[in-house]
């Protein structure tokens, strides 16, 4: 087994890193950073996702993507939890254009400091939509240049679409 935590390794041997046990890991500036194992509420609040998203998908040639391996910039890649392209799929290994919505869901042991940096990450590639669903305390938020906004709904009013807390964790 590979040791990950804390590793110094180049891009190209992160990239050939497999992972059959654990979460794909997180890649900054060189180091490999593991990250937060799921939890089966995790799992189901991305299908959740995608079944809210569906009925955009056709009208707006949107693309559902979880668990994305992104390129944020030459030596920092991010795995997404889930997100949502407009008319392209990216294509190859991993993502290198922005999407336009990127949802992560807080796991148990995510730590405040790092999940900030992870959003921050997304927001400068030039995400317009950075979200933030934490399925413990039930509430959704808005990463922005402002830092966290908690919100009762998320919306994207580009396709008069939005998801409130209530029916995301109707189930959960």
């Amino acid at each position: 087994m590979q040791m990950l935590a804390r590793s110094q390794i180049g891009v190209e041997e992160y990239l050939d890193l497999v992972f059959e046990d654990r979460p794909e890991p997180d890649y900054v500036d060189g180091e490999v950073i593991e990250r937060a194992l799921p939890t089966p509420v995790h799992s189901q609040i991305q299908i959740l996702l995608g079944i809210l998203f569906a009925p955009l998908l056709t009208r707006f040639r949107l693309i559902l993507m979880s668990e994305l391996r992104v390129q944020i910039q030459p030596r920092r890649f991010r795995v997404v939890d889930f997100a949502v392209y407009r008319d392209t799929r990216p294509e190859g290994r991993y993502a290198i254009n922005p999407a336009f919505v990127v949802v992560e869901i807080i796991s148990p042991d995510d730590r405040y400091g790092r999940l900030t940096e992870r959003l921050e990450d997304y927001r400068h590639w030039g995400v317009p939509h950075v979200w933030l669903v934490d399925p413990q305390l039930k509430r959704l938020y808005e990463y922005t240049e402002a830092g966290l906004l908690q919100h009762a709904t998320l919306r994207l009013p580009e396709f008069e679409f939005e998801i409130s807390a209530q029916e995301l964790f109707k189930d959960v």
